[in-house]
């Protein structure tokens, strides 16, 4: 079952043209205005908005066991993991910065521009994998309420920016949850990339808990595709494009093949029972 929603999960989301419809149908910033507007206190909120939700969902996806039940679980995780994940167009965030690439003139700061190409290698791979990937590891571990509990506790989080937070911990619940998901997802770009740079990356991050997940995820995308000919070495403009358009077609793949590789861990838990 883990598999099939997995695998409808990913066709999903490289297929599906413009924002999440179940998002749109219930918006997450009503749920938690209505909640807020009936608690007082982050802890309150915090327990109502995202841990009852989630318990809920727990509760209810234990007693669907056996043959029939497990086709109202198999749809309620469908439902769920689709609700939970945020599409990212690659298609049309790639071909935009591939256009941006060839309207550069030889006048232009070069190195303002490999900046901006940095950047954005930098932010596509980071919002893809927080779009989908933790959504995808934490339902093969939990079933749809980890799903569930990832989405709830990084709106709740995103809500309190910037306003004073009884729930200092949340940060570093969030960070966790990303941070695993995070590892194997390099592992995964060490295997259909640069095996050898890639999986340096790897090992230095093992052990590593201080630095940002974002950093450490473009740091390991970079050296899956990137070789010896980085276009960020390039001082002519014309060849620092036709290098950094190479550069995003293969960062381009590598996510997209990164997805598919999350189908067949689903299909190897499935193989082995778990």
């Amino acid at each position: 079952m883990k598999f099939l929603t997995v695998l409808m999960l990913v066709i999903y989301y490289r297929n599906w043209m413009g924002n999440n419809p179940l998002r749109d149908m219930f918006p997450l910033d009503t749920w938690f205005s209505w909640v807020g507007a009936r608690f007082s206190g982050d802890s309150l909120r915090f327990l109502f908005s995202v841990i009852l939700p989630t318990m809920v969902v727990l509760l209810v996806s234990f007693q669907l066991t056996g043959v029939f039940l497990g086709m109202f679980w198999l749809v309620l995780s469908v439902a769920i993991v689709l609700y939970c994940v945020d599409i990212v167009d690659t298609d049309i965030v790639f071909d935009d910065q591939i256009l941006w690439l060839r309207d550069l003139k030889e006048t232009d700061d070069l190195v303002q521009l490999q900046q901006s190409q940095v950047n954005f290698s930098h932010d596509v791979v980071y919002n893809v994998f927080q779009s989908v990937i933790p959504v995808v590891f934490w339902f093969l571990m939990l079933g749809p309420a980890g799903s569930l509990f990832f989405l709830l506790c990084q709106h709740f989080l995103e809500r309190l920016d910037g306003e004073g937070k009884e729930l200092g911990f949340l940060d570093t619940i969030v960070y966790w949850l990303e941070w695993i998901p995070s590892r194997l997802t390099i592992l995964l770009f060490a295997l259909l990339g640069d095996f050898g740079r890639t999986y340096q990356v790897l090992a230095d991050s093992i052990f590593d808990i201080e630095t940002p997940v974002d950093t450490t995820l473009y740091e390991s995308a970079r050296c899956a595709v990137v070789g010896d000919n980085d276009s960020g070495t390039k001082k002519v403009i014309h060849k620092f494009v036709a290098l950094a358009e190479g550069e995003l077609k293969d960062l381009k793949l590598l996510l997209e093949r990164s997805l598919w590789g999350w189908v067949g861990v689903a299909a190897l838990l499935t193989i082995l029972g778990l």
